[in-house]
């Protein structure tokens, strides 16, 4: 039967006793359907550059990159890849998660003028099949007004896997929509939360809506914090909440 693995790739978490770099932000490579999606990029583009190194991912295997928000902890890492490259990529996103350079700073994902040649923008304004078995989900709109944030799903045998990077829609949002795409809650969730600050009140909140909606398999890392896989754990137990964090694997059973 045939297997979609996720490898995260950036994380603050690694794996103890290997070369891998810990550091702000996220990437996680997706492998199913023959080919390789690239969900973020991370913060740094030397530990990304590490990271793909150690975990032995050629950059030119890699058919795409989607970037969920405009922060920069989920895409400034992505020279670290294209400088590698020898063939251009495609790069999903929203239109309003790109920016420009600025004098303090960036105002969304910016890739410099020796790299722009290698990176083929894909802007993101509604539900997107990248394969047979994963999908871009349409733009949800942040909680405080301020952007959009893409998710990835995954069709596996046993339902929708959901990948996140920070959920600032709000998870019941992100649920609901994919449940109206495919008549099914997401079985098991990959990625953040948002839930660093002790935002105990939020995770109780998500908690009983992960209860609820039946979704008991969590792979937590990035911005849901230690305090908050932490607190999900009270109501949702042990079993059910893992870290996810740079070096780690999963594998789903597809159709």
């Amino acid at each position: 039967m045939d297997e979609a693995k996720i490898t995260v790739l950036y994380d603050e978490g690694a794996v103890e006793g290997t070369t891998y770099i810990g550091g702000k932000g996220l990437s996680m490579l997706i492998d199913v359907d023959g080919e390789r999606t690239l969900f973020g990029t991370g913060l740094r583009p030397r530990y990304l550059s590490n990271n793909l190194y150690v975990a032995d991912v050629d950059p030119d295997s890699i058919t795409r990159i989607v970037i969920s928000h405009g922060h920069a902890d989920h895409w400034a890492g992505i020279t670290g890849l294209l400088r590698q490259r020898e063939s251009p990529v495609k790069v999903y996103a929203t239109a309003d998660a790109w920016g420009e350079k600025k004098f303090l700073g960036t105002t969304g994902i910016y890739i410099p003028s020796e790299h722009r040649e290698k990176a083929e923008r894909e802007d993101v304004a509604g539900w997107v099949q990248l394969s047979e078995h994963l999908f871009v989900t349409q733009p949800m709109a942040f909680h405080s007004g301020s952007g959009n944030e893409i998710f990835l799903v995954l069709k596996s045998r046993n339902g929708p896997v959901l990948i996140s990077g920070c959920c600032h829609c709000g998870l019941d949002h992100i649920f609901e929509a994919v449940k109206e795409k495919f008549g099914a809650y997401p079985v098991a969730l990959l990625g953040g939360l948002h839930l660093l600050e002790r935002k105990d009140k939020l995770a109780d909140l998500y908690a009983e809506y992960l209860q609820n909606t039946g979704c008991r398999s969590l792979y937590l890392n990035h911005c849901t914090g230690v305090t908050g896989i932490n607190r999900l754990r009270v109501t949702l137990g042990l079993k059910g909440v893992n870290d996810f964090y740079t070096g780690q694997s999963l594998t789903f059973q597809i159709f």
